[in-house]
């Protein structure tokens, strides 16, 4: 294995820190009280709920334990780490997963939540459509662990719901709803009852991203959950965050709470990628946007610009190469520097050639 200079190391140690940072986000909105909240502003079953009843419904939520599984059928719920490595893709985990029951008549239905956090809003693909491949997964999961052959009648809803910490400049400070909806091309519509127990078999997926104020706007949304989860996941000092959730949104300052928040503030500004805690995720992510200037050798603009791997510093190529070798996925690459699937596919190759 090559040598790897003191600036690769010094690199990947960064990138590491900006991952325990997401890590510590993850943790945070993956709290019960935090988690109960998101439910109750974007779920429909949940919103006339209170939220002490919402907890109560919830099971424990496990954070990226679980995998999206591409290429083989998704292992049974609750069985805790679990993973397939895609010869394409990678390894992918969902942030967030648990199940939750919703009062039904004089019981219960069940519901699967995944929540994901979600730093860069425009990437090389649409974070729609990954959104709907989540949910297709979860739909698709459930077969042999939640319902076998022909019983189609016991696939339960699911909701994939993103937070979106930099969206682009037309979806920020919005909470947008993507489900299946009935449309009539000709005939009468039915009775209400009617409609409502046909909805029950066609309702089964809402996709729902949650975009945060951008960075010159933090904490100025009218909408409680927006403004909630902005000064939460930017918040570096735990004191007032402390005094805010619990002032204003009545969140109990628990042992567990406090030290999941404070893990979060000393780690840095979480999600947000703020100042050194960000590493090469700034670094490469602006640096690729605004022609490679920001910590980079010049002579690389042009060619990351065309896309082209062969093009590419000798330097930066040994850093993906680094990461590579320390079992980093392909989406996580992607993710923390900014390149195409494409580019990173390449040097892989380079790698196993």
């Amino acid at each position: 294995m090559p040598e790897v200079s003191s600036y690769e190391a010094d690199t990947v140690e960064r990138i590491k820190t900006n991952a325990e940072a997401d890590k510590a986000c993850k943790m945070f909105l993956a709290l019960k009280q935090i988690t109960a909240r998101i439910l109750k502003a974007v779920a429909k079953e949940y919103m006339p709920l209170e939220i002490d009843e919402i907890i109560s419904l919830m099971d424990e939520p496990q954070v990226s334990e679980n995998t999206v599984d591409p290429d083989v059928p998704s292992p049974v719920l609750h069985t805790g780490n679990s993973e397939d490595v895609s010869i394409d893709d990678g390894t992918r985990f969902y942030d967030i997963r648990f199940t939750a029951r919703v009062p039904k008549g004089s019981g219960y239905v069940q519901m699967i939540i995944n929540i994901e956090a979600q730093n860069k809003f425009d990437a090389a693909y649409s974070l729609i459509k990954r959104g709907i491949y989540y949910c297709s997964r979860l739909i698709s999961g459930q077969y042999g662990t939640v319902f076998e052959h022909m019983d189609y009648g016991k696939i339960q809803k699911v909701y994939s719901i993103w937070i979106c910490t930099h969206p682009v400049k037309e979806f920020e400070d919005s909470i947008r709803v993507y489900s299946l909806k009935k449309e009539m091309l000709y005939g009468e519509r039915s009775s209400e009852d009617i409609e409502a127990k046909e909805a029950e078999n066609y309702d089964l997926i809402s996709l729902i991203l949650v975009c945060l104020k951008n960075e010159d706007k933090h904490g100025l949304s009218e909408n409680d959950l927006i403004h909630m989860l902005d000064i939460s996941l930017l918040q570096n000092d735990k004191r007032d965050l402390k005094k805010i959730l619990g002032e204003q949104y009545g969140i109990p300052m628990t042992r567990e709470i406090s030290e999941r928040m404070i893990n979060m503030c000393n780690i840095s500004a979480g999600i947000y990628e703020d100042g050194e805690a960000s590493g090469l995720a700034k670094g490469l992510a602006k640096g690729l946007a605004k022609g490679r200037a920001e910590g980079m050798a010049k002579g690389r603009a042009e060619g990351m610009a065309k896309g082209k791997a062969t093009g590419r510093a000798e330097r930066e190529v040994e850093i993906i190469k680094t990461m590579l070798r320390k079992n980093y996925t392909i989406q996580e690459i992607v993710d923390l520097t900014g390149v195409t699937i494409k580019e990173v596919e390449a040097i892989r190759k380079s790698i196993l050639s």
